[in-house]
């Protein structure tokens, strides 16, 4: 856990949580900032099941996932925020990089509660396929019971872009190299706040 400007970060390891993996979180009154940052990098679970509802007035939550799927990996991800009380903010953001015959299926709900009136919610979930056997799933959702929130999702599956590429590659940059940037790039918000082993293993990718 790390303590940094009122924000009580919780490192969740994919090598920790075997094939399959299942928690729900309950912020039962106005507490410290959470956040849980998914570092999926090695032993890849099956499924990983995770919910966190905000039931205290003005609770705040943050989920976010870096997966990097090497070979077949494959994992399933069932991520849900609940906004069970006034005034509570949450955001979800995941990212994704996949190589091989690897495989991305997530699925995202905000769920807005008939008494989360005044919440703020977010998703945003991006997958890059580095591999023409690769694939993405991505399935968004949204619940809303009640009036006076705000509520969004943004989501997208593609190939690293063919301009950004051709941008640094005018520039004299080699295209494995420029790949290897663009990358980094994708993932760079989130390694900044992993422990260095994970945080280089994220912003140093190798596309070979």
């Amino acid at each position: 856990m790390n303590y940094e400007l009122g924000i009580k970060t919780n490192f969740v390891y994919s090598k920790n949580l075997g094939e399959v993996w299942k928690e729900e979180i309950v912020m039962p009154e106005k507490q410290k900032f959470q956040k849980w940052i998914f570092v999926l990098a090695e032993n890849i679970p099956q499924k990983i099941d995770f919910k966190v509802r905000l039931k205290g007035r003005g609770s705040r939550a943050e989920i976010v996932i870096a997966y990097l799927g090497k070979d077949k990996d494959s994992i399933e991800m069932n991520i849900t925020l609940v906004h069970d009380a006034p005034e509570t903010y949450g955001r979800i953001t995941a990212r994704a990089a996949l190589f091989n015959e690897s495989r991305f299926i997530f699925k995202g709900m905000l769920d807005i509660a008939p008494n989360g009136k005044g919440s703020d919610s977010y998703l945003s979930a991006k997958a890059l396929l580095l591999s023409p056997n690769a694939r993405a799933e991505i399935y968004p959702y949204l619940e809303i019971k009640t009036d006076e929130i705000k509520a969004s999702h943004g989501s997208s599956i593609g190939r690293i872009d063919e301009n950004q590429l051709f941008y640094l590659q005018s520039r004299g940059v080699a295209k494995e190299e420029a790949e290897r940037i663009i990358l980094s790039g994708f993932f760079r918000e989130i390694a900044r706040e992993m422990p260095q082993e994970y945080g280089e293993k994220f912003s140093q990718i190798q596309t070979k």
